[in-house]
């Protein structure tokens, strides 16, 4: 009987995958496609992937595989070393997964296979009608400085009151509006002006209402902890501003964004705080209200009449006491003894 020969097709190994990551947002920047190892990394052009860092090594890193076919990397003793995650010490060999990032000088890696699953499609979300829902609000934001004017008028109306201030709100909200898209243009290439657009309207419409709502309460229930904590929930809204416009222009260490937003709104409480409590250890207590409502809302009955006299005969009396004592400080101003 003949031999039958059968003859066997060798089992290609997956493809290897090299991926040169950003040093800021940790993408994909560059992918090399390989089919065997070993894979050389360096600054040298006989490499299998060459990087342009002048703190790698003309070779500095080998991609092999160990006894048990897992993929190793090792330093090829390179100056800098080879750094694994965001380690602080150097190692000199470490076996890869799909979840290890490599450092090698400013050069950050990332090595996979074909075999490496990737998660599943995300569902692509239309994006809010940023520009209508900005000017929206932006709207309700003039309306209601427009109606804090009218409010506050004394004298008779003019244009120019009420154009001024909008075209200072409206000239600041574009500033702020375009530094920040500058920013995220330069960090994303993206402006997303239109995001940046709705997040200070929706800060600004927001501080708007509870204003209106802080100098109404105050007035009608004479609670005048709403009047001096204004300046608070100003500092507040301005936090959570600033907040949103960082994560618009990475979303990556939100931690680190939300401490730098409350830093800022502490930094500016404490600051205001401290002027206030100097305002009023020179000129007193300041009125707590801006204008004066309606005696319609007026929830809280007013002070009678006879206690209105009491208080006053109480004020009278200590007045009369004070100008019958001799001043403690000495005689008045200017009064010098001659010798």
């Amino acid at each position: 009987m003949g031999e039958v020969m059968i003859q066997t097709t060798p089992v290609a190994e997956p493809a290897i995958w090299v991926e040169v990551l950003s040093r800021l947002h940790h993408d994909v920047a560059a992918r090399y496609r390989f089919v065997d190892v070993p894979i050389t990394v360096g600054r040298a052009y006989d490499n299998d992937v060459v990087v342009d860092d002048p703190h790698v090594a003309a070779h500095h890193l080998r991609i092999t595989r160990g006894e048990n076919g897992n993929l190793i990397a090792e330093d090829l003793g390179s100056l800098n070393g080879l750094y694994v995650d965001r380690a602080r010490k150097p190692t000199p060999e470490v076996t890869l997964d799909a979840g290890h990032e490599l450092s090698i000088g400013g050069t950050v890696l990332r090595v996979r296979t074909a075999a490496h699953e990737v998660p599943a499609e995300t569902p692509m979300l239309r994006g809010l009608p940023y520009w209508p829902s900005a000017i929206l609000c932006i709207v309700g934001v003039f309306a209601l400085a427009g109606l804090d004017l009218w409010l506050s008028e004394t004298q008779e109306p003019k244009a120019i009151r009420y154009f001024t201030p909008l075209l200072i709100l409206t000239v600041a909200i574009v500033v702020w509006t375009t530094v920040w898209s500058v920013l995220t243009r330069v960090f994303t290439g993206r402006p997303r002006f239109g995001l940046h657009f709705l997040i200070v309207a929706i800060g600004l419409l927001g501080y708007s209402i509870y204003s209106q709502l802080a100098e109404v309460g105050a007035f009608a229930m004479s609670w005048t902890a709403l009047a001096n904590s204004s300046y608070v929930v100003a500092w507040l809204f301005l936090g959570g501003i600033v907040f949103s416009h960082l994560l618009v222009v990475n979303r990556a260490r939100r931690p680190l964004k939300l401490i730098v937003a409350l830093i800022l709104v502490a930094a500016g409480i404490a600051m205001q705080s401290l002027k206030q409590s100097e305002y009023r250890s020179t000129y007193g207590q300041p009125a707590l209200l801006s204008r004066l409502e309606p005696p319609a809302l007026r929830l809280v009955s007013p002070q009678q009449e006879s206690a209105f006299f009491t208080d006053s005969e109480a004020v009278r009396a200590k007045l009369d006491k004070a100008r019958t004592e001799e001043p403690t400080g000495g005689g008045p101003p200017g009064d010098d003894d001659d010798e």
